[in-house]
């Protein structure tokens, strides 16, 4: 009876005992991307440099933050002469916005493995409410963290000038997170 007795309280203990708090992100498995609509075409792209601290438990996600930077002057779709127009004054202005973060309130678990993160997304001095919803999966690199977030970029003044016709390029912008955290 004793021994049935341990086992009960060890199966109630077990998710608090084993529930492990990821914050060692890998950033040399993580990446940013992302997705812009130009004349109908997609046109892919990626941010090479950013930052990531992210404290994250499965079991306790209330208790977890994010804060992602983003160095906008490592922005690549396509070649050296798009690259270098995303880089100005119509669309990064890296020169007076060399970053862009997003920083999390508050993370929420939704079910079946994803959550969403409420925070506030910045970009070009511009700050919005924003909501990400992402998966959580364990692989044996560690806790991997996928998620999409479509944001308009006209709401943050990129992609100003005669790239501000959504004709042009779409207003709607679909970022990609791939995130490995340990």
């Amino acid at each position: 009876m004793k021994h049935v007795l341990v086992i009960i309280i060890l199966c109630f203990l077990a998710p608090t005992a084993f529930a492990k708090a990821w914050q060692s992100v890998q950033m040399t498995q993580s990446h940013i991307t992302f997705v812009s609509t130009q004349m109908g075409v997609a046109v892919p792209g990626k941010f090479s440099r950013f930052t990531a601290q992210v404290h994250f438990d499965t079991d306790a996600p209330q208790k977890d933050s994010a804060v992602v930077t983003v160095d906008t002057a490592s922005v690549s779709a396509g070649g050296t002469e798009v690259d270098e127009t995303l880089k100005g004054k119509d669309w990064f202005d890296v020169q007076h916005w060399p970053q862009a973060q997003f920083v999390s309130r508050r993370i929420r678990m939704l079910g079946n493995g994803r959550y969403a993160a409420d925070g506030v997304l910045s970009i070009k001095g511009r700050s919005h409410e924003v909501e990400i919803v992402f998966a959580a999966n364990s692989s044996a690199a560690g806790l991997v963290l996928d998620g999409d977030l479509p944001i308009s970029r006209t709401a943050f003044g990129v992609g100003g000038g005669q790239w501000a016709d959504p004709s042009v390029v779409a207003d709607v912008v679909k970022i990609h997170f791939h995130v490995v955290v340990q």
